[in-house]
């Protein structure tokens, strides 16, 4: 009796040991459970666009559902505050825009830091444009310039501390002198609404105003990127109409809390940038008008930090700082 006692003992050691090999062995083959991916914008919206197209992908490819959840408000902040003081165990992310890193200058007050999440990756880029009116007689860069000499420019953009509004009064007053009032709206469509009945003679926007372009409604006259966009190639970059070095894109990407498992990080960029490159994903971002944009682990988030740097520089420059 003792014996078998002893026997028995020593199988539910055993089977202990198994069962917690086999749970850590589960755990460890990441993703092992559900993926929550919070926006901090409202759903139909840029961020939320992204997510959820690769979210769809992404739970194909894992077998493991990715779920998409929106929490919208003070510019992404609140989603990006309860994020940062999420497990890092990569379960969590921060589905975000260029706001990230303006915020960090913009706002001083934000409950957090940019330091407290790790850029995971950063998939889509959409360069900046600024779009006018066929009736202002205006047809590149070269043309607003002279145009600003003579008179104020009306420059609309979806709202006061959005990446269109800092980049284009930044370029337009204080790269080019130029007398610039800033008429904030309640989001790109508005914008483009006022652009098309004279309210404004300039509009700040990106991927909103490319069916504008598109159909001749409006015409492009510069682009923040480093070249010309291949979904706007009769649209000329700022630095072809004389601000050289000038580069302003809005992106969407996915951040993590900080001191998640570097393996994990690694995992998710792959995933991701593997992702971008199914032919659904790829349509779904036509759509949007963003470019792929595929970067390591490494240079993503070295991509980020520089942009910290580059909106700061805007956001202080044009007074906005908190």
């Amino acid at each position: 009796m003792r014996l078998a006692g002893m026997w028995a003992g020593l199988l539910s050691v055993g089977l202990s040991c198994w069962t917690g090999a086999a749970q850590a062995q589960s755990e460890s083959a990441w993703p092992a459970r559900r993926v929550n991916v919070i926006v901090g914008f409202a759903a139909g919206g840029f961020a939320d666009g992204v997510a959820r197209a690769l979210a769809r992908q992404l739970s194909e490819d894992w077998k493991q559902t990715v779920v998409v959840q929106n929490m919208a408000g003070a510019g992404g902040n609140i989603a990006a505050r309860s994020v940062s003081v999420a497990a890092a165990d990569g379960y969590t992310w921060l589905g975000t825009t260029t706001s990230l890193a303006i915020n960090e200058t913009l706002y001083k007050g934000q409950g957090f830091s940019a330091a407290q999440l790790t850029a995971a990756v950063i998939p889509v880029d959409a360069p900046e444009l600024l779009v006018t009116n066929p009736k202002t007689g205006m047809k590149d860069f070269a043309d607003l310039v002279a145009a600003g000499k003579k008179g104020t420019i009306y420059l609309g953009s979806s709202g006061i501390g959005s990446g269109s509004h800092i980049s284009a009064e930044y370029a337009l007053r204080i790269l080019s002198g130029l007398n610039v009032k800033h008429i904030p709206f309640a989001g790109g469509n508005p914008a483009m609404l006022a652009l098309m009945t004279g309210d404004v003679n300039v509009v700040a926007s990106t991927s909103t105003a490319i069916p504008s372009i598109l159909n001749g409604e409006a015409i492009g006259l510069a682009l923040g990127g480093a070249k010309r966009s291949t979904l706007l190639p009769q649209v000329p970059t700022y630095e072809e109409g004389g601000l050289k070095d000038f580069r302003a894109s809005s992106w969407s990407g996915f951040f993590v809390p900080k001191g998640t498992p570097p393996d994990v990080i690694a995992k998710i960029n792959a995933d991701v940038n593997r992702a971008m490159n199914e032919a659904d994903v790829q349509r779904q971002m036509k759509a949007l008008g963003v470019a792929t944009s595929l970067r390591n682990p490494s240079q993503t988030e070295m991509y980020f930090r520089d942009e910290i740097k580059r909106w700061e520089k805007m956001v202080e420059a044009i007074g906005l700082q908190g």
